[in-house]
């Protein structure tokens, strides 16, 4: 019971800090909020293994395992995260998140592909479901103004209340990249799941099954994120200025402790009392806590349309569970 409590736990955690995300995007960028995210939660679980006592435990990591550790925080926060903050900028963080709810998805088909499990007709229905989702999720009804005189007849405009007597709605795509940029964060959620549950549960083997075994695991995983990743913000911040806004901190503070420390603590003590597997059957509710989120923090609507193409794919991924 304590396992299933603390994914849920994880879930929560991490949908509440994709949507407080949400409200700072437009002064940090998605490299700049996980780089952040990440040194929090590197300085916060040092600082309790240095507490603790339980740092120097280190030393008796095989090289392996570190090396493991270090590649699932690559594909989950590097590459996962990252790639889902971009997608959430241009989808909203409901629809991406429905998107990225596919890892069950991937990870299944990737057994199926490499580990020889059985191609089944439960699948083949979660795709087909899965992929009518997807599709409803990324159209919208937008208005495209068409003005004679002008060379471009097709000139989109924001969807505000307003008399525009030369408009027609249409149905186009909201947006390829916006698709790209989720895919690639399902997909690399899925290789970090694995490698998560691995890489951890050999940490606790070899140390001892105790939140501190899990701590330290988390502290070398956000060590090898850290170093990473403010790399890149290092560089980005050439082109793209530091956020000197007090409250865009504040809300980047609020979010990394909620994700990088809280969640973060949460996924790393489930993924080995409950495995990858419930974990992803868990994934599948972060729309259902986005929703009501986004509306309370964000005041962000969901359309019928779009509520559908969430409640397709998750279902297409529940089928693909059980």
């Amino acid at each position: 019971m304590y396992g299933e409590v603390v994914a849920i736990l994880t879930t929560v955690s991490f949908a509440l800090s994709f949507v407080l995300a949400r409200k700072i995007e437009k002064e940090a960028t998605p490299i700049f909020q996980n780089a952040i995210r990440s040194l929090i939660g590197l300085i916060s679980f040092l600082i309790i293994c240095l507490f603790s006592g339980f740092l120097f435990n280190i030393i008796n990591l095989p090289l392996l395992v570190i090396s493991l550790l270090g590649m699932s925080i690559l594909f989950t926060v590097i590459i996962g995260d990252t790639s889902y903050l971009h997608s959430q900028k241009i989808l909203g963080p409901a629809k991406a998140l429905a998107i990225t709810n596919t890892t069950p998805f991937f990870t299944i088909l990737f057994a199926t592909l490499f580990l020889n499990r059985p191609f089944t007709f439960q699948m083949i229905f979660s795709g087909i479901l899965i992929g009518i989702g997807v599709v409803i999720i990324t159209k919208q009804k937008v208005k495209i103004f068409e003005q004679k005189k002008q060379s471009n007849p097709k000139t989109i405009l924001d969807d505000k209340e307003g008399d525009h007597t030369n408009f027609k709605l249409i149905d186009i795509p909201i947006s390829i990249k916006g698709l790209i940029y989720a895919s690639i964060a399902a997909i690399s959620w899925a290789i970090g799941l694995a490698l998560s549950d691995y890489s951890i549960s050999q940490v606790n083997q070899i140390l001892g099954t105790n939140i501190f075994s899990t701590i330290l695991a988390l502290m070398v995983r956000f060590l090898f994120a850290a170093v990473i990743l403010n790399t890149i913000a290092y560089i980005e911040q050439k082109y793209k200025p530091i956020p000197k806004n007090r409250q865009t901190w504040k809300i980047l503070i609020i979010s990394a402790i909620l994700s990088y420390v809280l969640g973060s603590l949460f996924f790393g003590e489930a993924i080995h009392i409950v495995g990858a597997s419930f974990m992803s059957l868990i994934s599948t509710a972060l729309p259902l806590f986005t929703i009501p989120f986004s509306y309370i923090i964000n005041k962000e609507k969901l359309t019928k349309r779009g509520f559908l193409g969430v409640i397709l794919t998750v279902v297409g991924v529940i089928i693909i569970l059980f």
